[in-house]
């Protein structure tokens, strides 16, 4: 038996991408479903939001522009223009894209194209969640949505669930449009150290100290000991000579350091530039390198944890080397990102050499993107206490009416209210509808319908407040509180008989709830009062 303080060798001198612990990773994704998101496991807010929604589809909107202005003879207006969403996760994204986007879509001149939106998993679980999510059916009954299963390890033509086409090079006639936030850093990559102007092959050894673990259970994450050793290659390393040619360049380039390199990304990339005839918009949102002196003087990658799964940072330079090398158009951030990092890479010839497209990119993502707003965000979330009623609600609308910011500062617009005139209460309860209409519920701890009914009912907007008491109680089920806020809402509007039935419920899930007993007495004695001799 091993001693205690004797390591544990699980794998050794692995290739990185051929690790079992992708495989757990995988599997953790296939059995958590939208657990992985609605218990706040898999960090995606950055993305999942209205405003980066909001940059990405102006992004998308100069990328159509470029081809329906320039060359419109090359569209196939008969058949879709499809945005392909690859690693949709929970639907937040896709929602709020589909928001943002149809909205100023539908109002342009472009509005004749065709568009399919194809949000993609490996997980059968999360497809049939988003199958049956209310906040993205009327979506697919206006013909933008559409839903498959797709494996970006293994990528091959697939099949839309809700229409039954099939994606391949053959069916698709139009420029294409690939979404990744967050995926290319969960999937498997390679890693390679330089050393004295030889490539190295960096393999991985996982050990931990910890007996007695189920080697097939992703928790184990958190106790491994991880160390690579490195065998000298020929940069001749992949089938792909694409893949090569950027190896080769690394080796010819760069000083002692290591790197990962994304071949599972840049093969899938691959895939959809033959899917799609060599015309293709990739947009990218993630962590990672972005420029070739980011790869000078690095050890070791890091795993990153996150609960029961893990995360590595992605070296998207080296997907720009492959983009370049294929004729292709990189767009990218001129300032170095703080939390987020998006880019944007064009394959496929352009008469304008995709002016609009980039033009969009620079006034969406660089100038005031995703990044910019975050780190914004993150500062502002400290400070809500000193803000104004009237700056919260700018702030509110500055991010799109984001449901997140509103339940940030949900305590401090209580506060506010009781100072706030009329017309800023009115102002308020457009805000609560607003913030409302962006929400996409998948089944989170914060309940977002009983904090804007709160709000209301603070206002006198009774029957508004209760309409949204109402659908807390169709998402979270039974709650005291809640029966007791809707009798509230209905003694207000003097329907006394609903108001006692609500507060019978909330004594039913809490008997000694004294407030409900002393607001039961004094309605059940008005009924009495009104009931004939």
């Amino acid at each position: 038996m091993a001693e205690m303080d004797t390591p544990i060798i699980l794998e050794q001198d692995q290739r990185l991408s051929r690790s079992g612990l992708w495989k757990l990773q995988r599997a953790f994704f296939e059995q958590q479903g939208i657990s992985a998101w609605s218990e706040n496991v898999i960090p995606t807010y950055i993305t999942s939001n209205t405003f980066t929604a909001n940059a990405y589809g102006k992004v998308v909107l100069g990328f159509l522009r470029d081809w329906y202005s320039v060359a419109r003879n090359s569209l196939d207006m008969s058949q879709p223009v499809y945005i392909v969403e690859l690693g949709s996760g929970s639907g937040h994204f896709s929602y709020h894209f589909l928001k943002k986007f149809l909205d100023f879509f539908t109002r342009s001149a472009l509005k004749e194209i065709p568009i399919k939106y194809i949000m993609t998993e490996i997980s059968e679980e999360l497809v049939t969640f988003w199958q049956n999510h209310p906040s993205l059916q009327p979506f697919v009954e206006q013909g933008f949505l559409d839903f498959a299963i797709f494996d970006v390890e293994q990528p091959h033509e697939f099949t839309l669930r809700h229409s039954g086409a099939v994606l391949s090079s053959a069916t698709i006639k139009n420029p294409l449009v690939l979404v990744v936030n967050y995926l290319f850093d969960f999937i498997s990559q390679d890693c390679f150290t330089l050393q004295r102007g030889q490539l190295h092959e960096s393999l991985v050894t996982f050990s931990t100290s910890e007996p007695e673990l189920d080697l097939g259970d992703p928790a184990l994450f958190a106790s491994l000991e991880v160390s690579y050793a490195h065998r000298g290659i020929s940069a001749d390393y992949y089938d792909d000579p694409d893949f090569n040619r950027v190896l080769r360049s690394y080796e010819q380039r760069l000083p002692d350091t290591t790197f990962t390199f994304p071949h599972v990304a840049l093969s899938c990339l691959r895939f959809f530039r033959d899917l799609s005839g060599g015309r293709l918009l990739l947009l990218c949102g993630g962590e990672g390198y972005s420029q070739e002196e980011d790869l000078l003087d690095r050890g070791t990658p890091s795993i990153i944890m996150h609960g029961s799964c893990f995360s590595m940072m992605v070296n998207y330079h080296s997907i720009g080397e492959y983009v370049r090398n294929q004729g292709g158009l990189v767009l990218r951030m001129a300032h170095r990102y703080t939390n987020l990092y998006v880019s944007a890479y064009l394959l496929g010839q352009h008469p304008d050499d995709y002016l609009e497209t980039a033009q969009s990119f620079h006034e969406a993502i660089e100038s005031a993107g995703p990044d910019d707003f975050y780190m914004l965000k993150s500062s502002i979330e400290e400070m809500y206490n000193t803000l104004s009623l009237q700056q919260l609600l700018v702030y509110l609308r500055l991010s799109g009416w984001d449901s997140n910011i509103f339940l940030d500062c949900y305590s401090v617009l209580l506060e506010h209210l009781k100072e706030a005139s009329k017309a800023e209460q009115h102002e308020l309860s457009q805000v609560a509808q607003h913030v409302w209409d962006t929400y996409y519920h998948i089944g989170e701890e914060q309940d977002l319908a009983f904090a804007l009914g709160v709000i209301l009912y603070r206002m006198e907007y009774h029957s508004e407040a209760l309409d949204f008491f109402l659908r807390s109680l169709e998402l979270y089920g039974p709650d005291q509180s809640t029966f007791y806020n809707l009798a509230m809402c209905y003694s207000a509007l003097r329907r006394i008989e609903e108001a006692v039935s609500c507060l019978d419920q909330a004594l039913e899930v809490y008997p000694s709830f004294e407030l409900a007993k002393t607001l039961r007495i004094k309605l059940q004695s008005l009924l009495n009062r009104k009931l004939p001799a």
